[in-house]
Protein backbone atom coordinates (compact mmCIF):
# COMPACT_ATOMS: atom_id res chain seq x y z
CA UNK A 1 0.00 0.00 0.00
CA UNK A 2 1.19 3.26 -0.68
CA UNK A 3 0.33 6.82 -1.24
CA UNK A 4 -1.50 7.46 1.56
CA UNK A 5 0.07 10.50 2.90
CA UNK A 6 0.80 11.72 -1.30
CA UNK A 7 2.15 15.29 -1.03
CA UNK A 8 1.92 15.70 2.79
CA UNK A 9 4.18 17.81 4.81
CA UNK A 10 5.31 15.96 7.89
CA UNK A 11 7.57 17.34 10.90
CA UNK A 12 8.82 14.23 12.63
CA UNK A 13 10.96 15.29 15.81
CA UNK A 14 13.72 13.05 17.12
CA UNK A 15 14.12 11.84 13.52
CA UNK A 16 17.37 10.50 14.37
CA UNK A 17 18.26 7.25 15.94
CA UNK A 18 21.79 6.71 18.00
CA UNK A 19 23.36 3.41 17.46
CA UNK A 20 21.98 0.47 15.45
CA UNK A 21 18.79 -0.20 15.02
CA UNK A 22 15.80 2.42 13.84
CA UNK A 23 14.35 4.12 16.36
CA UNK A 24 10.44 5.37 16.81
CA UNK A 25 11.43 8.87 14.89
CA UNK A 26 13.69 7.05 12.14
CA UNK A 27 10.92 4.23 11.45
CA UNK A 28 8.06 6.87 11.12
CA UNK A 29 10.29 9.13 9.05
CA UNK A 30 10.53 6.91 7.05
CA UNK A 31 7.55 5.53 6.55
CA UNK A 32 5.62 8.56 5.91
CA UNK A 33 8.15 8.97 2.90
CA UNK A 34 7.07 5.95 2.09
CA UNK A 35 3.62 6.60 2.06
CA UNK A 36 4.31 9.74 -0.16
CA UNK A 37 4.92 12.76 2.79
CA UNK A 38 7.16 15.16 2.72
CA UNK A 39 9.42 15.06 5.57
CA UNK A 40 11.20 17.50 8.40
CA UNK A 41 13.17 15.04 9.88
CA UNK A 42 14.08 17.31 12.90
CA UNK A 43 16.80 15.58 15.48
CA UNK A 44 19.32 17.46 18.44
CA UNK A 45 22.09 14.95 16.72
CA UNK A 46 22.74 16.40 13.34
CA UNK A 47 24.32 13.05 12.31
CA UNK A 48 21.53 11.27 12.98
CA UNK A 49 19.08 13.33 11.15
CA UNK A 50 21.35 13.23 8.20
CA UNK A 51 21.25 9.62 8.31
CA UNK A 52 17.36 9.34 8.25
CA UNK A 53 17.42 12.05 5.33
CA UNK A 54 19.74 9.49 3.40
CA UNK A 55 17.52 7.08 3.81
CA UNK A 56 14.74 8.56 2.61
CA UNK A 57 16.46 10.24 -0.32
CA UNK A 58 17.87 6.96 -1.41
CA UNK A 59 14.21 5.67 -1.76
CA UNK A 60 13.23 8.54 -3.84
CA UNK A 61 11.47 10.48 -1.45
CA UNK A 62 12.04 14.18 -0.36
CA UNK A 63 13.32 14.92 2.85
CA UNK A 64 15.14 17.72 4.54
CA UNK A 65 17.21 17.22 7.93
CA UNK A 66 16.79 20.14 10.72
CA UNK A 67 19.03 20.22 13.80
CA UNK A 68 16.92 21.46 16.50
CA UNK A 69 16.75 21.11 20.33
CA UNK A 70 12.97 20.92 21.05
CA UNK A 71 13.35 22.63 24.35
CA UNK A 72 15.06 25.29 22.51
CA UNK A 73 11.82 27.65 21.54
CA UNK A 74 14.13 29.47 18.44
CA UNK A 75 15.16 26.11 17.40
CA UNK A 76 11.24 25.05 17.21
CA UNK A 77 10.72 28.50 15.32
CA UNK A 78 13.75 27.27 13.13
CA UNK A 79 12.20 23.97 12.54
CA UNK A 80 9.32 25.59 11.46
CA UNK A 81 10.57 28.18 9.38
CA UNK A 82 12.77 25.21 7.44
CA UNK A 83 9.81 23.21 6.83
CA UNK A 84 8.11 26.50 5.53
CA UNK A 85 10.71 27.59 3.18
CA UNK A 86 11.20 24.03 1.64
CA UNK A 87 7.77 23.48 0.97
CA UNK A 88 5.42 26.33 2.02
CA UNK A 89 2.94 24.65 4.66
CA UNK A 90 2.59 21.81 7.35
CA UNK A 91 0.03 19.05 7.09
CA UNK A 92 1.46 16.52 10.23
CA UNK A 93 3.46 17.32 13.15
CA UNK A 94 4.47 13.87 14.73
CA UNK A 95 5.98 15.67 18.28
CA UNK A 96 8.24 12.19 19.08
CA UNK A 97 10.74 13.48 20.94
CA UNK A 98 11.32 12.88 24.46
CA UNK A 99 13.56 11.74 26.98
CA UNK A 100 13.32 9.44 30.56
CA UNK A 101 15.83 9.74 33.42
CA UNK A 102 15.60 7.66 36.09
CA UNK A 103 14.66 8.69 39.58
CA UNK A 104 11.81 10.42 40.82
CA UNK A 105 10.87 14.49 41.07
CA UNK A 106 12.56 14.14 44.41
CA UNK A 107 16.07 12.31 43.12
CA UNK A 108 16.87 14.71 40.65
CA UNK A 109 18.40 17.78 40.58
CA UNK A 110 16.73 21.43 39.59
CA UNK A 111 18.75 21.76 36.53
CA UNK A 112 17.39 17.81 35.15
CA UNK A 113 14.05 18.29 35.75
CA UNK A 114 14.03 21.33 34.21
CA UNK A 115 15.60 20.17 31.18
CA UNK A 116 13.22 17.02 31.51
CA UNK A 117 10.21 19.19 31.46
CA UNK A 118 11.08 21.38 28.84
CA UNK A 119 12.02 18.71 26.27
CA UNK A 120 8.97 16.35 27.50
CA UNK A 121 6.11 18.96 27.83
Amino acid sequence: MGGRLQDKVAIITGSGSVGPGWGNGKAIAVLFAREGAKVVGADIDAEAAAATQAIISDEGGASIAVVADMALAADVERMVAAAMDAYGRIDILVNNVGMAIVGGPAELDEATWDRLMAVNI
